[in-house]
């Protein structure tokens, strides 16, 4: 059975003050990460990503700018005010994604001399 993560209900004084503290924050700097929120309201990862997903669910906030983890492209998620806009597609906006492939030049395959011994020659 998966695991259930926690609600946020948002109904107490204090989830509403900090939501409050997040959307002022947000609105003043226009984006702001996921850490830098944390930081400010002196909330874990984890909290914080209730109160975000809470926010985002009611339409206060939305995922402005989805985080990234490849080498050199690191970046944090940023979220901003209001709703997503449904004509702009923010997933679209992100460059593509850049691999490194390497070409080997095709060997013969052999098997180690204790393996063939046990089960035989490697076959094509």
């Amino acid at each position: 059975m998966p695991r259930q993560g926690r609600q946020l209900q948002g109904r107490s004084k204090k989830s509403q003050l900090h939501m409050a503290r997040i959307a002022q924050y947000v609105r003043e700097q226009g984006q702001a990460s996921a850490a830098q929120l944390s930081a400010l309201l002196g909330l874990d990862a984890g909290t914080m990503s209730r109160y975000l997903r809470h926010m985002c669910g009611m339409g206060q906030i939305h995922l402005a700018q989805r985080h990234c983890t490849e080498p050199g492209r690191q970046r944090p998620a940023l979220y901003a005010l209001g709703e997503q806009d449904e004509e702009v597609d923010g997933w679209a906006e992100l460059p593509p994604q850049v691999r490194r492939t390497a070409s080997w030049p095709r060997g013969a395959a052999r098997r180690d001399p204790l393996v063939a011994a046990l089960f035989g020659p490697a076959q094509g």
